[in-house]
């Protein structure tokens, strides 16, 4: 018996219309007719219409049980042939989440793309990995081919602004808005560098050619915007370009932006004042604050509070009634302190035993190798300890409260968090592409990714792995039963069944 398929086909007046093919008379397709798609959106709900409609007109098995034979159940040694298998569960909630942000009209319905997205959630790996991936979860890829043709297409700046028009769509970006920046850097697995990787400063020691990656986040850390430096950039030097870029693509005047204290150099910081942005950073101190200080002599035999607040404003130049350049605010945490004594109190012990020779003197900020003789640096020690659970947040948003200002730095735990969906669920490093057009695509197809994993983490309250692994197990078959299709499925438990519906309602 033929299987019944959906047919896409181009009218006369530019759209494009949706037919269900059941089968073949005399050559000519008998079909339904669903009806014509001005927009992509259109299209795809003319599509699942179709499908929908195949699946209600499956035949229903005429079965005598009194003559059930191996040719209608199968047996151990003659299975019966499932036809078709795929991950239906997880392809169907990645692609209503992939529709609901926007995407399918800002990339114009380009299945390529929406098939590597997919590919990078569910199993992040080269362009050959990615055919794989999606062939195990029941998807035909385009080939190889096809998509190294495509890949230039993602790096152009008119798709990569429709993408970051739909983000920020879903972000709400507008007057006023908070954003958040961090950087990272991608290494490649090559010895080779040029213009744009280049061996520069890496956290984890590497020597690779890399490439410097700037990512603006909203206060929720949902991605809004990725940006590829050359890898000898300063992280400093990276973010001004991308919220130029963010203003002038939104029309934006009122931006703030929080970022932590090493992207802010003095130059920054002047560039994002004369550009009438608002400002919050976290501050670094290697002596007790001024404020703190204060307190401490009028208080001398008070210990802090947890979530103690003092306040600096700085009126440099304006006088004392003048109104403050910036304001900083110190907070209190007993549970950083603690943690930080905890790690002074370990490296002076690793420094004693250095010094007295019973270890080998290693990285140890407490040992002074600067005195004719080893000894341990127990004046840092006190001072670092006098610091212990004091964190700093400076604003020039001077009427903004401590707790606005603090709660806000505090966000940048989520544009942390995405930075490590990217690197480990997501895997952006090691990049196996080595042209600028394939690595700026690459990105791209990272943010979408970034994008749908967020909003997947964000309505269904679990992590992106734990999800992809959950609804990866539940399966849907196509089954030859004596000359018919038959639809089946892995049976759903209630929480998973939860799960879909919560993804499907948001």
């Amino acid at each position: 018996m033929p299987v019944p398929r959906i047919r896409v086909v181009p009218t006369g007046s530019g759209a494009r219309a949706v037919q269900v093919i059941w089968h073949y008379r005399d050559n000519r397709p008998v079909l339904d007719h669903l009806g014509s798609a001005h927009t992509v959106e259109d299209l795809a709900l003319l599509k699942a219409r179709a499908q929908r409609l195949i699946d209600e007109r499956q035949p229903a098995l005429a079965i005598d049980p009194d003559a059930v034979g191996s040719a209608m159940t199968g047996s151990p040694q003659a299975p019966l042939a499932i036809v078709g298998e795929r991950a239906g569960y997880l392809i169907d909630a990645i692609q209503a989440v992939y529709q609901r942000l926007g995407f399918v009209a800002a990339t114009d319905g380009d299945e390529v793309f929406e098939h590597l997205v997919m590919a990078r959630i569910v199993h992040p790996g080269s362009t050959l990995d990615s055919i794989e991936t999606l062939a195990e979860i029941g998807i035909s890829s385009a080939s190889y081919a096809t998509i190294k043709r495509r890949l230039p297409v993602y790096a152009t700046p008119g798709f990569q602004d429709r993408l970051t028009r739909a983000c920020a769509t879903r972000a709400g970006i507008g007057p006023g808005v908070l954003v958040l920046y961090d950087v990272t850097t991608l290494y490649f697995e090559t010895d080779t560098a040029d213009e744009l990787r280049i061996p520069g400063y890496s956290k984890e020691r590497r020597l690779e050619p890399q490439i410097t990656v700037g990512l603006l986040s909203d206060q929720t850390g949902f991605p809004l915007a990725v940006a590829a430096f050359e890898g000898n950039k300063s992280e400093k030097l990276t973010m001004i370009p991308m919220i130029e870029q963010l203003q002038r693509t939104y029309d934006l005047t009122q931006v703030t932006v929080v970022a932590d204290a090493g992207m802010f150099s003095a130059a920054n910081k002047q560039a994002i004042v004369d550009a009438g942005l608002g400002y919050i950073l976290g501050t670094r101190h290697s002596q007790v604050p001024y404020p703190i200080l204060r307190w401490r002599r009028e208080h001398p035999e008070v210990d802090y509070v947890d979530g103690q607040v003092w306040t600096f404003k700085d009126r440099t130049g304006r006088g004392p009634e003048g109104i403050p350049h910036t304001v900083t605010y110190y907070q209190y945490s007993a549970d950083r302190a603690r943690r930080s004594r905890k790690g002074i109190a370990e490296q002076v012990r690793k420094a004693e035993d250095a010094v007295a020779g019973k270890t080998a003197v290693k990285r140890n900020r407490y040992v002074d190798l600067h005195r004719p003789t080893k000894t341990v640096n127990y004046e840092l020690a006190e001072k670092n300890t006098a610091l212990a659970g004091i964190k700093g947040y400076e604003t020039n948003l001077v009427d903004l409260d401590a707790p606005t200002v603090i709660n806000a730095y505090r966000q940048l735990l989520l544009i942390e968090k995405a930075f490590r969906m990217s690197k480990s669920d997501l895997k952006a490093r090691p990049v196996y592409h080595r042209t600028k057009d394939s690595i700026d695509a690459h990105l791209t197809i990272v943010m979408a990714a970034m994008a749908v994993g967020h909003e997947l983490e964000h309505h269904t309250g679990l992590s992106l792995r734990r999800l992809i692994r959950t609804l990866k197990r539940y399966r849907t078959f196509e089954v030859n039963v004596n000359g018919h299709t038959v639809h089946a499925a892995t049976p759903l438990p209630p929480d998973v069944q939860n799960l879909i519906q919560q993804i499907a309602e948001t």
